[in-house]
């Protein structure tokens, strides 16, 4: 899969308007082609779920979703919708494209490509240009789908730990309307919302970690598609090599 950075960007005017509140939407981030196949690659993977319960992080492979029983999947949602009245709760349809990036027998699907372009000299020095955040090293990666019902209560993504300097979503819906839900919101003091990204397509929303974050609820009555590559650029160094030949 060959990808390419859209020609036309305008860093300059791009790393003004990030400074201003330290989080920005670039839209048409990608070469027209290059979107679409990444979108269509998207379209091929095994989607698995991640929820947490509390502070322990749930990921079940597309077997063991496939494999639930109704009796199974209504005490996980349950559970969800309970713990989401009080507490910081997500459920979404995922796939984990780093840590499937870096195991020998995982099957290689072209997703890896982006995971690669995300980490070239290219990318990581745009992002370093934009944000002005010199230090930052690599971009881990998921694929995310969130489906009807899904959501992530709000947070701010900070976790010393893992060294998240910026946070990114590559939305890739091919259609959205604004009010399907699965909107980027971000918040001021008084918990209003402040402002609020659509998924829209070929569209990169980027953030200075930490920040007050949520994405809302996807309406129920919705047939798109909310599809996503999320992560962050981070400054640590990563656990493997990047770039080998697939």
């Amino acid at each position: 899969m060959t990808i390419k950075l859209n020609a036309a960007l305008q860093r300059e005017a791009l790393k003004r308007d990030y400074a201003l509140k330290k989080r920005l939407q670039i839209r048409e981030l990608l070469e027209p082609e290059s979107a679409d196949e990444l979108y269509e690659s998207l379209r091929e993977l095994p989607w698995g779920m991640a929820y947490n319960d509390g502070p322990a992080f749930n990921q079940l492979s597309p077997e063991q979703v496939a494999g639930m029983d109704d009796e199974e999947a209504d005490r996980i949602t349950a559970g969800i919708q309970e713990r989401a009245q009080t507490q910081f709760q997500f459920l979404y349809a995922f796939y984990p494209i780093m840590h499937a990036y870096i195991l020998p027998d995982s099957p290689r699907y072209r997703i890896f490509d982006f995971f690669e372009f995300l980490n070239s000299t290219a990318v990581l020095d745009f992002i370093r240009g934009v944000t002005g955040i010199d230090q930052i090293r690599w971009a881990d990666a998921q694929a995310t789908w969130y489906r009807p019902g899904h959501f992530l209560r709000a947070h701010t993504d900070d976790d010393p730990k893992r060294c998240r300097a910026v946070a990114y979503v590559m939305n890739l819906s091919p259609r959205w309307d604004r009010d399907w839900g699965g909107l980027l919101q971000f918040f001021d003091a008084s918990d209003n919302v402040e402002q609020a990204f659509k998924p829209s397509f070929n569209t990169l929303n980027i953030f200075t970690v930490p920040q007050l974050h949520s994405v809302s609820m996807v309406s129920t009555y919705v047939t798109a598609e909310r599809l996503a590559v999320t992560g962050w650029f981070r400054t640590d160094d990563p656990r493997e090599t990047i770039g080998r030949s697939l």
